[in-house]
């Protein structure tokens, strides 16, 4: 059966060794890794003295990569240093964003600028034997994501394919179809799917899968077509963003909690990859 994973940034705690100790605690083997500026290291510490896997991290997130100036360099410079750690701990991919923050908040158009920035962390990676993985987020940034995934073929970059993402702002693209034979990582997290044009990021809500109205069965559907095998990794958020519905849970039930569902994702892929007919799973706690 397909390992699972879950994220380092799920709440779930005071601190990084709080947090990884209660995803240790919960019987997860994997984390990935979300990297806060200056703490990066630490948190691999951690992870590795557990004995938890880090099957790949998830970088900090800025639109510096599109300015140019002192904002550019600092950020390119934070990306290299995260990048190294990396690579030190014998991790295999890491997660890139093309852009970050509110609609409003955008950066600037795609640029050939910023592509030669993506392009030479692409090359810095892949010299330290580390591939970066473009994850799709809103449907206001697709056109960053486009831009470089479609002007960058070196192997070295691949997809991240955000399910959650995917099902809220971009319903009707193919994106597994367009980029999965490219896929390297995946995150797995529910939604109320209710986003609309003007709406910002905050419907994005990081529950834990089959408490929204994403439709699983189809996202599972199209992944088996796919040659991903790596975790089924969740990236979800116990607090913020998710309506507060997990407040009568401890961290630990959370996390357990979390777990059945990576698992029967995880199944799910399995058995479509077998397959054997998917019946429609409605889950029950």
């Amino acid at each position: 059966m397909l390992e699972v994973g879950i994220n380092t940034n799920n709440e779930c705690g005071k601190d990084a060794r709080e947090i990884l100790t209660n995803i240790k605690d919960a019987g997860f083997k994997n984390v990935m890794v979300a990297f806060k500026v200056g703490k990066a290291e630490e948190i691999l510490k951690i992870a590795t003295e557990l004995g938890l896997n880090v099957p790949f991290v998830h970088l900090s997130a800025s639109n510096n990569l599109w300015a140019k100036g002192k904002e550019n360099e600092w950020f390119m410079a934070t990306l290299k240093e995260q990048i190294e750690l990396t690579a030190k701990y014998k991790i295999p991919a890491a997660v890139l964003h093309a852009t970050h923050g509110r609609a409003e908040q955008l950066a600037l158009p795609p640029s050939e600028f910023g592509l030669n920035c993506f392009s030479e962390l692409v090359q810095f990676a892949k010299n330290l034997n580390v591939r970066l993985a473009l994850e799709n987020l809103d449907k206001p940034s697709i056109k960053h994501f486009k831009y470089v995934m479609e002007n960058i073929k070196d192997k070295n970059l691949g997809f991240c394919y955000d399910a959650g993402h995917h099902q809220l702002y971009l319903p009707n693209v193919d994106l597994l179809k367009k980029y999965g034979d490219r896929i390297i990582a995946i995150h797995m997290h529910d939604n109320l799917m209710d986003w609309e044009e003007g709406y910002d990021w905050t419907r994005d809500l990081h529950m834990l899968p089959f408490d929204g109205k994403i439709d699983y069965n189809k996202v599972i559907k199209k992944l088996a077509a796919t040659n991903y095998k790596n975790v089924i990794m969740l990236e979800v958020h116990k607090n913020s963003g998710s309506d507060q519905i997990y407040d009568e849970m401890s961290n630990l039930e959370f996390l357990k909690e979390a777990k059945k569902r990576g698992e029967k994702l995880a199944d799910m892929l399995e058995n479509a990859r077998s397959k054997k007919t998917l019946n429609i799973f409605h889950y029950t706690t």
